[in-house]
């Protein structure tokens, strides 16, 4: 098989992990895209004689990805630090109870997706979507109109 058909026969793989390993802060067609750069990479990278080809590219890309986003996250972040502290207001999270603010940290913060937080917190993913929801909508009632500039 050519590297192309084995990139085409990997898609599937290749977005299940992209959309396990998601967050909001990635525009979703760059990840899809720098996702499928990835697999080729990993594809031409690729050594028989070190293993199967499936357990490569499970681990690999997996990864790689996981790896890829953690970088995208902390320069977005970087970027918001830039900012001069007069042009953005901070949100206070008082009005959460710890595990939501918790849960808000590690989704918004650390930049987990809700099925790693889930398997960090040892709770269910349905239980990790709950308290976001809540949490979320604790704030934005605590958050007056006026707070916000619309570009």
């Amino acid at each position: 098989m050519n590297r192309e058909s084995l990139a085409t026969a990997y898609k599937p793989l290749l977005y299940k992990y992209l959309s396990l390993l998601y967050v909001k802060e990635i525009d979703w067609d760059d990840w899809k895209q720098e996702g499928e750069l990835i697999l080729r990479q990993l594809i031409a990278k690729y050594e028989p004689e070190k293993g199967d080809l499936s357990s490569y590219l499970k681990k690999s890309l997996y990864f790689s990805l996981k790896s890829f986003r953690k970088k995208l996250l902390e320069k977005q972040k970087i970027v918001y630090e830039n900012f001069p502290e007069e042009n953005h207001k901070k949100i206070r999270l008082r009005g959460l109870s710890k595990r939501e603010k918790e849960i808000i940290k590690l989704i918004y913060f650390v930049g987990l997706s809700e099925r790693e937080i889930a398997k960090r917190l040892k709770i269910s993913r349905g239980s990790v979507k709950i308290y976001k929801k809540r949490a979320l909508n604790k704030l934005r009632d605590s958050i007056s109109k006026e707070d916000f500039v619309l570009f």
